[in-house]
């Protein structure tokens, strides 16, 4: 889990990470953060970061046939 250190005036947000958590970053990396509900457990956070370059994007064309599909199946 990390832990905030300093929050600065322009919003920026300073942390500190275990080293067992980010062992594979260099000085400067960019990682994405995810917030948490209140009360949830850190272990049911879906880890985005474990999906970047395996699946294909999702195109616009996708998300309206999805909606067309998910309409004509309550009409219907």
């Amino acid at each position: 889990m990390a832990k905030v250190i300093e929050k600065r005036p322009d919003g920026t947000t300073v942390i500190v990470v275990p080293a067992v958590d980010a062992s594979e970053l260099e000085v400067g990396a960019a990682v994405d953060v995810l917030p948490r509900s209140p009360g949830s457990a850190q272990d049911q956070l879906w880890p985005v970061g474990a999906l970047a370059g395996k699946l294909p994007p999702i195109e616009i064309a996708d998300i309206k046939a999805a909606r067309q599909e998910a309409l004509r199946g309550k009409t219907g």
